[in-house]
């Protein structure tokens, strides 16, 4: 119904979110709130198409299996995160998988498909007297019902060396540290870190990879839920080499403990972040998706407004007590995954 007019009809999920998106021109947005309607209100979650996802699902998990690089992620993972639900990504696990059933489903649904867990967000060409009262006619149909409660509050990891031994012929390492989540007071200044450790212009890979060559990659990265994240640095590199990549990635943490981050490197960083902010909100639906996630959040919803001038006002002296404070060998979980 949505393919024949050219539009677009996708679902989505992640660690603090789920949710449906369609995309169709202008003319045709009747059509599309017809399909939102009968995909959030009246699925019917038929055991023949269940299996179909299922098995969809299961060959994903098996190809993500044969990548090592994955199968580290996923492994820091359960080791930082420990019982608490972020020790899981958003594509589950085989055994979850198969144990999914239509009533799982069902319940799933009637606990948040309701309208104080729901956010409808429209972006594009159209006149906004016309579409707003279709839409919050279109909210008026939902469930009555409340967000539910918050899960478990994440106390922290158990700080650790872990080592896991793989059929692989390349080894990875990572080091992993409590960020703060999406609303924490330190977002941007994780964020600028992020791009500190990340990339080909990052001082860390300049000189692991280039310099070095001790890693194939090296980067860092962040798991982000509303009020925790993981922050952390990985490398691919020979098994002989991973306690040396190690050593080089806790030098560079050390460096920007110091204040070792100089003015133009601070400025490269900022100014990339911000590129690509402005490239990431170019569509329509980018930009709907954004907005929806700050409302669902509690965050304002058009603060890409505000990124700009945010991620400007870090500091070096920010960076360095940031580091000081989160990536210490107390908080650290570490991990070697070795043919």
């Amino acid at each position: 119904m949505v393919e024949s007019v050219g539009g677009t009809f996708n679902e989505f999920s992640g660690n603090n979110t789920f949710g449906l998106s369609l995309e169709v021109l202008p003319g045709d947005v009747d059509r599309a709130l017809d399909v939102l309607g009968e995909a959030v209100l009246a699925p019917a979650f038929a055991p023949a198409t269940l299996e179909i996802e299922r098995e969809a699902q299961l060959a994903s998990l098996a190809e993500q299996a044969d990548d090592v690089v994955t199968v580290a992620r996923k492994l820091i993972r359960r080791k930082f995160f420990g019982a608490h639900p972020l020790a899981i990504d958003s594509h589950g696990t085989e055994e979850g998988t198969k144990a999914v059933t239509p009533a799982l489903l069902r319940a799933l649904h009637r606990q948040l498909l309701v309208a104080g867990n729901c956010v409808l967000a429209a972006t594009g060409d159209f006149e906004p007297r016309a579409l707003a009262p279709k839409l919050k006619a279109f909210l008026r149909r939902l469930p009555k019902g409340a967000a539910p409660a918050a899960g478990p509050a994440f106390a922290g990891p158990q700080a650790g060396v872990h080592e896991e031994i793989q059929p692989r012929q390349q080894a990875v390492v990572f080091q992993a540290y409590p960020c703060p989540g999406i609303r924490g007071a330190e977002h941007f200044i994780s964020e600028v870190a992020d791009e500190v450790f990340s990339g080909m212009a990052s001082n860390l890979f300049e000189r692991v990879r280039e310099q070095k060559g001790l890693a194939y990659f090296v980067r860092s990265s962040r798991v982000l839920a509303v009020d925790t994240g993981l922050f952390g640095f990985y490398a691919g590199t020979a098994p002989d080499k991973a306690r040396e990549v190690l050593d080089e990635i806790e030098a560079e943490i050390r460096r920007v403990q110091e204040g070792g981050i100089t003015a133009e490197e601070l400025l490269r960083c900022q100014t990339r972040l911000k590129a690509a902010r402005r490239m990431s909100l170019q569509t329509n639906g980018a930009r709907a998706l954004q907005a929806a996630l700050n409302a669902s959040y509690g965050l304002p919803i058009n603060d890409w407004k505000n990124y700009d001038a945010k991620i400007d006002a870090v500091t070096i002296e920010q960076l360095r007590d940031f580091a000081r404070a989160r990536f210490t060998p107390e908080q650290r979980v570490e991990l070697i995954v070795r043919p």
